[in-house]
């Protein structure tokens, strides 16, 4: 399953859209379970970082994604600002 990663931000019914066009199933959501349990990951990009940083703190994301991409490896695709939240 991909999991797009809703931070309260950003494009992710277009993401959703096209991901529709090309066959592949999508959700959306800033459910840990669903995240923790995805087999894959979107983290879109629309937004200013620092505010995007805040709803993924305040969401509670920052852990389980950190734990996805980094501890399990689960691939994770990061569209434009969504790239810049990955790195340090």
């Amino acid at each position: 399953m991909i999991v797009i990663i809703d931070y309260h931000m950003g494009n992710i019914g277009s993401i959703q859209n096209m991901l529709k066009k090309i066959g592949a199933a999508g959700t959306i959501s800033s459910d840990i379970e669903k995240i923790r349990t995805a087999d894959k990951l979107i983290l879109p990009g629309v937004g200013a970082f620092d505010q995007v940083m805040a709803n993924l703190d305040r969401l509670r994301l920052i852990p389980v994604l950190n734990e996805k991409v980094l501890d399990r490896r689960t691939p994770v695709l990061g569209i434009c600002l969504g790239m810049q939240l990955m790195t340090k």
